[in-house]
């Protein structure tokens, strides 16, 4: 966003707080690339207090000096070296596994019961490369006994997928049954249908010039947002939508997005950009909702 324009925008006590919140997970798990990105859309922010704003340069500062390769593309060698990585990691738990009579196993299962989101997740990956019928069996039963997280469903049914199981899976979800199968659940997001991925290409297309950070924080909420929607009848009508919803959705979701990290949105202006016309403004209405009613459920309000 052009300075002039950012002149306008505060960033408020709670959005400040909610995005630090965000950092310290993206630190923590070493996504120093996503860190960076951050951190560089936070220092857009002119009105920000002085120290604050030193803190996050001298972040952004360390990412730079410690770990260069964030401001380059991957090139082949890395993804090479990421998949030897993969590879050596599957194989230490499986060494894990083997080596002590089921005490890691088991205590990933209890990590995976009792533990909070973070941890629930990280079992869900390491379990991913145990491909033994009891282990898979914990997992289809851990998914199916009671409503889970959206994001907890989603990262099991990838768990399931990685392990070799197919065939269809029935678990409660939004208060309602649904069925899917397990070989149709995307493991990253370009496994996403073209329409679904669409939509977020859209809203990328429409921010690079005016807003070019706003992509990133838009792709997180559409991710959640499809790992919330999927198996349910919002993502069945996701898949059956026409090339004309791309923007429906799209405008919906940078509406949403709009309001919530900077407080305000010129709505008329924002679905003129899309080509929202009157015939669409009921699909469009329904599709901010659904939005509005997925990210005040399972997103913070920074405001």
């Amino acid at each position: 966003m052009p300075d002039s324009m950012m002149d306008n925008v505060v960033l408020f006590p709670k959005t400040e707080k909610f995005y630090e919140d965000e950092l310290t997970k993206l630190l923590r798990t070493e996504q120093y690339q996503e860190a960076l990105e951050m951190l560089t859309f936070l220092l857009q922010f002119p009105n920000v207090d002085t120290i604050k704003s030193d803190q996050w340069e001298a972040l952004r500062h360390w990412l730079l000096t410690m770990f260069p390769e964030t401001v380059f593309p991957p090139s082949s060698v890395e993804e090479e070296d990421s998949e030897e990585e993969a590879n050596l990691l599957r194989q230490y738990i499986l060494d894990k596994a083997a080596s002590d009579d089921g005490a890691f196993v088991r205590k990933l299962q209890t990590m995976l019961q009792e533990g909070t989101l973070e941890e629930q997740v990280s079992a869900l990956e390491q379990l991913a490369f145990i491909e033994q019928l009891e282990v898979s069996q914990f997992v289809r039963t851990w998914l199916c006994e009671r409503p889970r997280h959206p994001h907890l469903q989603f990262k099991a049914l990838q768990t399931l997928k990685q392990m070799g199981e197919q065939g269809l899976i029935e678990f409660p979800k939004h208060g309602k049954t649904v069925l899917v199968e397990i070989e149709e659940t995307p493991l990253a997001a370009e496994d996403f249908p073209l329409r679904i991925r669409d939509m977020i290409r859209r809203v990328g297309d429409i921010s690079e010039i005016s807003q070019p950070d706003f992509v990133y924080f838009a792709t997180q909420t559409w991710q959640e947002f499809l790992a919330y929607a999927y198996g349910t009848a919002i993502y069945t009508e996701l898949l059956r939508t026409e090339e004309s919803a791309v923007d429906v959705w799209a405008s919906a979701l940078h509406a949403i997005l709009q309001e919530k990290l900077f407080g305000t949105v010129d709505r008329e202006e924002l679905l003129d950009t899309y080509g929202i016309v009157d015939a669409m403004t009921l699909q469009w209405k329904r599709a901010h909702n659904v939005l509005t009613a997925f990210v005040k459920q399972f997103s913070p309000d920074p405001t």
